[in-house]
Protein backbone atom coordinates (compact mmCIF):
# COMPACT_ATOMS: atom_id res chain seq x y z
CA UNK A 1 0.00 0.00 0.00
CA UNK A 2 3.06 2.51 1.02
CA UNK A 3 4.22 1.65 -2.49
CA UNK A 4 1.01 3.34 -4.44
CA UNK A 5 0.54 5.66 -2.19
CA UNK A 6 4.21 6.93 -2.90
CA UNK A 7 4.37 6.18 -6.75
CA UNK A 8 0.61 8.07 -6.72
CA UNK A 9 2.30 11.52 -4.82
CA UNK A 10 5.58 11.15 -7.23
CA UNK A 11 3.18 11.07 -10.10
CA UNK A 12 1.18 13.88 -8.72
CA UNK A 13 4.69 15.70 -8.18
CA UNK A 14 5.78 15.51 -11.43
CA UNK A 15 2.09 16.27 -13.22
CA UNK A 16 2.69 19.61 -11.19
CA UNK A 17 6.18 20.16 -12.53
CA UNK A 18 4.99 19.70 -15.77
CA UNK A 19 2.28 22.28 -15.59
CA UNK A 20 4.20 24.81 -13.64
CA UNK A 21 6.89 24.87 -16.88
CA UNK A 22 3.84 24.98 -19.14
CA UNK A 23 2.50 28.24 -17.32
CA UNK A 24 6.24 29.42 -17.27
CA UNK A 25 6.85 29.16 -20.99
CA UNK A 26 3.08 30.83 -22.04
CA UNK A 27 3.90 33.04 -19.68
CA UNK A 28 7.17 34.25 -21.85
CA UNK A 29 4.90 34.64 -24.91
CA UNK A 30 2.84 37.50 -23.82
CA UNK A 31 3.04 40.70 -25.55
CA UNK A 32 3.75 43.88 -23.48
CA UNK A 33 0.94 46.38 -23.12
CA UNK A 34 0.67 49.60 -21.86
CA UNK A 35 -2.86 50.73 -21.79
CA UNK A 36 -2.77 54.13 -20.43
CA UNK A 37 -1.05 57.31 -21.05
CA UNK A 38 -0.86 57.39 -17.17
CA UNK A 39 1.63 54.59 -17.21
CA UNK A 40 4.11 57.05 -19.01
CA UNK A 41 8.10 57.26 -18.17
CA UNK A 42 8.07 53.28 -17.59
CA UNK A 43 10.91 51.37 -18.55
CA UNK A 44 10.08 48.07 -20.57
CA UNK A 45 12.75 44.94 -21.74
CA UNK A 46 12.20 42.89 -24.56
CA UNK A 47 14.00 40.39 -26.62
CA UNK A 48 14.76 40.92 -30.81
CA UNK A 49 11.53 40.00 -32.31
CA UNK A 50 9.14 41.04 -29.54
CA UNK A 51 6.09 43.67 -29.71
CA UNK A 52 5.56 46.36 -27.70
CA UNK A 53 1.17 47.04 -27.72
CA UNK A 54 0.49 50.66 -26.60
CA UNK A 55 -3.11 51.25 -26.34
CA UNK A 56 -3.92 55.04 -25.30
CA UNK A 57 -7.93 56.66 -25.00
CA UNK A 58 -8.24 58.90 -27.64
CA UNK A 59 -11.51 60.90 -29.26
CA UNK A 60 -11.24 61.62 -33.18
CA UNK A 61 -14.29 62.92 -32.73
CA UNK A 62 -13.00 66.11 -30.93
CA UNK A 63 -9.82 66.39 -33.40
CA UNK A 64 -7.44 64.67 -31.23
CA UNK A 65 -4.99 62.02 -31.92
CA UNK A 66 -1.73 60.61 -30.81
CA UNK A 67 1.02 61.00 -32.94
CA UNK A 68 4.70 59.04 -32.68
CA UNK A 69 6.96 63.01 -32.32
CA UNK A 70 10.22 60.66 -31.56
CA UNK A 71 11.84 56.88 -31.46
CA UNK A 72 15.35 58.01 -30.57
CA UNK A 73 17.00 54.87 -32.22
CA UNK A 74 14.95 53.36 -34.74
CA UNK A 75 17.74 50.32 -35.12
CA UNK A 76 16.35 49.32 -31.51
CA UNK A 77 12.86 49.61 -32.01
CA UNK A 78 10.76 50.34 -35.10
CA UNK A 79 6.51 50.83 -35.19
CA UNK A 80 4.76 48.56 -36.79
CA UNK A 81 1.02 49.39 -36.97
CA UNK A 82 -1.14 52.26 -35.96
CA UNK A 83 -4.97 51.69 -35.74
CA UNK A 84 -8.54 53.77 -33.81
CA UNK A 85 -10.84 51.21 -32.52
CA UNK A 86 -14.10 53.23 -32.62
CA UNK A 87 -15.75 52.97 -29.04
CA UNK A 88 -18.82 49.95 -28.39
CA UNK A 89 -20.72 52.72 -27.26
CA UNK A 90 -23.54 54.55 -29.68
CA UNK A 91 -23.29 57.82 -28.06
CA UNK A 92 -22.37 60.25 -29.77
CA UNK A 93 -18.99 61.87 -29.29
CA UNK A 94 -17.80 59.07 -27.41
CA UNK A 95 -13.98 58.26 -27.26
CA UNK A 96 -12.44 54.96 -28.43
CA UNK A 97 -9.14 53.88 -28.68
CA UNK A 98 -5.50 54.33 -30.93
CA UNK A 99 -3.57 50.91 -30.60
CA UNK A 100 -0.09 51.20 -31.70
CA UNK A 101 2.34 48.41 -32.19
CA UNK A 102 6.35 48.83 -31.95
CA UNK A 103 8.62 45.75 -32.90
CA UNK A 104 12.39 45.13 -30.73
CA UNK A 105 14.44 44.77 -33.89
CA UNK A 106 18.39 45.44 -32.10
CA UNK A 107 20.08 44.92 -28.74
CA UNK A 108 20.34 48.72 -27.25
CA UNK A 109 18.46 51.47 -25.63
CA UNK A 110 15.32 53.57 -27.41
CA UNK A 111 12.93 56.41 -26.35
CA UNK A 112 9.47 56.44 -27.47
CA UNK A 113 7.46 59.57 -27.24
CA UNK A 114 4.36 60.20 -28.33
CA UNK A 115 1.71 63.60 -28.19
CA UNK A 116 -1.79 64.13 -28.05
CA UNK A 117 -2.80 67.13 -30.09
CA UNK A 118 -4.81 68.03 -32.70
CA UNK A 119 -2.89 68.41 -35.96
CA UNK A 120 -3.72 71.74 -36.93
CA UNK A 121 -2.75 73.61 -34.11
CA UNK A 122 0.57 74.11 -34.31
CA UNK A 123 1.51 76.76 -32.13
CA UNK A 124 0.07 74.54 -28.63
CA UNK A 125 1.37 72.48 -26.45
CA UNK A 126 0.17 68.76 -26.98
CA UNK A 127 -3.04 67.95 -24.52
CA UNK A 128 -0.70 64.93 -23.16
CA UNK A 129 2.59 63.25 -23.53
CA UNK A 130 3.55 59.55 -23.37
CA UNK A 131 7.16 58.27 -22.98
CA UNK A 132 8.28 54.94 -22.94
CA UNK A 133 11.84 53.46 -22.66
CA UNK A 134 12.37 50.61 -24.24
CA UNK A 135 15.35 48.12 -23.37
CA UNK A 136 16.22 45.12 -25.88
CA UNK A 137 18.49 42.82 -24.61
Amino acid sequence: MKNYLGLAIVAVLGIAAIAGVACTASADTVIPNVSSATESGQQITLSPGDSLVVTLDSNATTGFSWSVTGISDETVVDEVSNEYQAPDSELMGAGGQEVWTFEAVDEGTSTIEMQYSRSWETEVEPAETFIVTVVVE
